[in-house]
């Protein structure tokens, strides 16, 4: 059976999103180790990797598809992305996000000119009312569970190869896997010897649950929203993820709390709960510090004032 996605669809999406996107950075993090280094993709645009795989997704479609209008779920960030991304190829949206979604992740909908409906309690609700709209005729865009949205992800493990050549480990936050499947079959495709890392929110264990054999609970309150939700029954991102990945990791609120604060104290990047999972994994030693060269990519940047300064005045 042929693989999903390959390296060669990374390359293509790369190439497909060189007009759109310009690379990320990638910054040292000398306080958590002497050859650690962050990948900040709450530096691109809509301050999330999500519009990597949502560009890639939407500018593979015909013309047909993106005429029917496009239809997706989301806890935030894939909802800013599918909107940016509608936008540039004069589509229409609509974005179903958990009534608890982050303002700030709503108006990232709302500025790109989609339709933000806010529907159910959690991101599982409001997958399951987009996916029964989208039966209707819309074009459904998976947050992750596409192989071309998984193509646009991969882009990140190409470009941290090209910026730090002697790369031994990425560590990657995983929630229904879009963005470590892509990472990973990007950075084994070119360097089979890596270590990739995946990290749960304890508060979001659904591949952790997979990968391990283990049944922790889904705890929707929590700082690592992004990551929230189940994984839809036969998802490609899981035989990827199990293929390719090394171990998934699981760390807590109070350990994701202080590396949202070492974010903004250290480095001087606000990094929402979700997206600081693997600085928080190595913050508290989840991940050893070892010595070996690695990458952690630090997934998004958007939260809300409130959920910020609360954050900053707990420690």
């Amino acid at each position: 059976m042929p693989e999903p996605v390959t390296l060669g669809d990374i390359v293509r999406a790369g190439q497909r999103l060189g007009p759109y996107l310009e690379p990320t950075p990638l910054e040292a993090a000398p306080k958590l180790g002497e050859s650690v280094w962050l990948k900040l993709e709450n530096a691109n645009k809509t301050h999330s990797f999500k519009i990597r795989g949502a560009l890639n997704a939407v500018l593979s479609l015909d013309d047909a598809a993106r005429a029917r209008g496009i239809i997706a779920a989301s806890s935030g960030n894939h909802a800013g992305a599918v909107a940016y991304a509608a936008h540039l190829t004069e589509a229409s949206a609509q974005i179903l996000m958990p009534t608890n979604t982050p303002e700030k992740k709503i108006d990232n909908v709302r500025r790109y000119g989609a339709e933000a409906i806010l529907f159910g309690d959690n991101y599982d609700q409001a997958e399951a009312e987009a996916l029964r709209r989208a039966a209707g005729g819309a074009t459904w865009v998976s947050p992750y569970n596409d192989a071309n949205v998984i193509a646009g992800a991969g882009t990140i493990g190409l470009e941290i190869i090209e910026q730090l050549a002697d790369v031994e480990r990425v560590a990657v936050p995983v929630s229904g896997g879009g963005l470590i499947a892509g990472v990973a079959t990007a950075l084994k495709g070119v360097k089979p010897d890596i270590k990739v890392i995946g990290v749960n929110a304890e508060s979001a264990p659904a591949m952790h649950n997979l990968f391990h054999g283990s049944d922790k609970p889904q705890v929707w309150e929590t700082l690592a929203e992004a990551l929230s939700g189940e994984i839809e029954p036969g998802s490609i991102t899981v035989p990827i993820t199990r293929r390719l990945v090394d171990d998934v990791a699981l760390v807590g609120e109070g350990q994701i709390a202080a590396a949202m604060r070492y974010m903004i104290e250290a480095q001087g990047w606000v990094a929402e709960g979700g997206g600081a999972v693997g600085v928080a994994a190595l913050l508290h030693d989840v991940l050893p510090r070892d010595g070996l060269v690695t990458a952690v990519l630090v997934s998004g940047g958007n939260v809300d004032g409130d959920v910020l300064r609360r954050v900053l005045c707990s420690d």
